[in-house]
């Protein structure tokens, strides 16, 4: 009996130590919860909103208004800055939107956090923010190119030159004299996509005179686009039933339906218009005008650019708003991390470290840049004047992210024709101008990966010779044996890589940096070679092509490695690579 009191006893402990554990954790939980309640701040969605959304708020409309007038003024009222339209309706609104958020508002969303993120959540507030802002600005920019013009009655097509800042005309009777058209076809090959898809465009624009009227055009265009890597048989098919078709509809257009028209400002279009234009023997003291016919009413699409720009911005403001008040305010942890910060930076002091400009400063950064350059001038002078190249083309009319071959050849560019007419200086005009800000990109940064170590080597005066002699001659090669539009400077970056390989191979470089540079020079060349044999159709052309500047490249290293070895060396060592 004793024995079984006992135990009975000591159950009766053991279940009161098992209760006395459980009500201990639920204990610990509530004071948890406590604490977290405590750690909170007092008004944390007045803090969000205050700090975040308000701010975040006043900065969109800010932005969104005066950007309005910044374009009223230079683009419509004053026209002192002529740029494309396509600027000022898409390119310019993306880029201020990402700058606006990026940078005024990265320091106050990095306060926010989302329970159901792992890692940094501040990449769900910026690219959230920008699409809010973006949408609205972009269908802004379109309300202001409408609602900034009247619609101008005049009797005859030669009162609108009276009317030069004006966009949209109505004209009584109007007579094209279509069997005086002139036509123009226009192809582009396009890569894009996950594998590399080719695509080909083609634009068909044809200008047509108004009788009664002194070079005044009408203007019509169609578009169309196909894979480039199929059949050459089905693309010829394919290309002659879209000109069919294209000049079927454009002799059954009826211009009696045609409410207004549209006088072509600066963009694609009206140059390849004009382009069209001067193709015909024509002349005229006067500059051409091209109208094109608009069938819609021009309240109406007012009306309905005006409530998308309206329901655009209230539903990204909502957005943001539930983005925001579905974070947590972090100020304790900022304070924590600031501290820790603080004396991470007071330790740091105490050690001889050499400061370095902070990214966030443009104009520090640069003299760094300058600075770590000092030992390789030619490179950083090269990569200078291909971007001063490629701002002065985009003022000569080239567009900056997609140009036509025809508007890169007339701004520099190196064609069979130009050797034909005299203008030899285009084989080096050719090295710096480029295609668009993608090929310009991929340049410099080739450019930059190939001259940080080759530079320190060579020198500056023989890195510039060779870069030129390679240059000059892949232009001359693409020109003359392969019938290609030359622009940019790969041809000659391609010599450059063949040089260095060349080091590499007679071991001019110590072992460290023949393992480094030879296997970047190997990945890019690889990359660009697989890039080429997926993308452009007429590959082998395009490998012979580029394969033969990089040969050219390595014969010009060998010579320089048998005539300047013991210099080459001398520099190598010099600076320890």
């Amino acid at each position: 009996m004793r024995d079984n009191n006992k135990r009975s006893q000591y159950r009766y402990k053991n279940k009161n130590r098992n209760r006395s554990r459980v009500g201990r954790q639920e204990r610990r939980k509530l004071a948890k919860r406590k604490e977290q309640k405590t750690q909170r701040p007092k008004g944390s969605i007045k803090l969000k909103l205050k700090q975040v959304f308000l701010p975040y708020l006043g900065l969109s409309i800010l932005t969104i208004l005066l950007f309005g007038v910044l374009r009223w003024v230079l683009d419509i009222y004053l026209n002192i800055l002529p740029l494309k339209e396509g600027y000022w309706d898409f390119g310019i609104p993306l880029l201020l939107s990402i700058s606006v958020v990026s940078i005024w508002m990265w320091p106050r969303y990095e306060l926010l956090t989302l329970k159901w993120v792992k890692r940094s959540s501040s990449g769900y507030f910026c690219i959230t923010m920008v699409l809010a802002l973006v949408i609205p600005l972009l269908i802004s920019q379109n309300y202001l190119s409408k609602a900034a013009y009247d619609v101008i009655e005049v009797d005859s097509l030669n009162d609108i030159r009276h009317y030069p800042k004006q966009k949209y005309f109505k004209v009584g009777n109007v007579e094209p004299v279509k069997s005086e058209r002139v036509s123009y076809i226009e192809t582009q090959v396009v890569v894009n996509g996950r594998y590399f898809e080719s695509t080909l465009h083609i634009d068909y624009y044809i200008v047509t005179p108004f009788a009664a009227a002194d070079n005044i055009w009408l203007g019509s265009s169609y578009h169309t686009k196909y894979d480039n890597r199929a059949d050459q048989s089905i693309k010829d098919s394919q290309y002659s039933a879209f000109i069919n078709d294209s000049s079927y509809r454009y002799a059954a257009a009826d211009l009696s339906n045609i409410r207004y028209f549209r006088k072509l400002k600066s963009s694609n279009d009206r140059s390849a218009y004009l382009y069209t234009i001067s193709k015909t023997n024509k002349q005229s003291n006067l500059p051409p005008l091209v109208l094109v016919p608009e069938s819609e009413i021009f309240v109406d699409s007012l009306d309905r650019d005006f409530v998308w720009g309206f329901g655009s911005f209230f539903i990204g403001m909502v957005l943001c708003l539930l983005l925001v008040l579905a974070a947590e305010f972090d100020s304790q942890e900022k304070k924590g991390t600031q501290k820790h910060i603080q004396k991470r930076k007071h330790i740091q002091k105490q050690k001889p470290v050499k400061k370095r400009a902070p990214v966030s400063d443009l104009s520090k950064s640069l003299v760094a840049l300058f600075k770590s350059n000092k030992k390789r001038p030619a490179t950083l002078v090269l990569m200078l004047t291909c971007i001063g190249a490629f701002i002065l083309t985009v003022f000569m009319g080239m567009d900056i992210i997609d140009p036509l071959s025809r508007q890169v050849n007339s701004v520099g560019g190196l064609t069979v024709d130009a050797l034909q007419v005299g203008k030899h200086w285009r084989v080096v005009t050719a090295i710096f101008v480029h295609a668009g800000i993608m090929h310009l990109v991929m340049s410099l940064g080739m450019l930059f990966a190939t001259g940080y170590i080759l530079e320190k080597v060579l020198g500056p005066i023989r890195f510039t010779i060779a870069f030129f002699i390679c240059g000059i001659f892949a232009n001359i090669l693409g020109v003359l044996y392969y019938d290609m539009d030359m622009a940019g400077a790969w041809g000659a970056i391609l010599g450059m890589f063949g040089i260095a390989i060349t080091l590499v191979i007679y071991k001019i470089y110590n072992k460290k940096y023949r393992e480094i540079y030879g296997a970047t020079v190997a990945v890019i060349l690889t990359i660009l070679l697989s890039s080429m044999f997926v993308a452009f159709i007429n590959t082998l052309s395009y490998m012979v092509y580029y394969l033969l500047t990089l040969c050219v490249g390595m014969i010009f290293g060998v010579v320089m490695v048998m005539t300047q070895k013991q210099a080459l060396l001398r520099n190598a060592r010099r600076h320890n690579i």
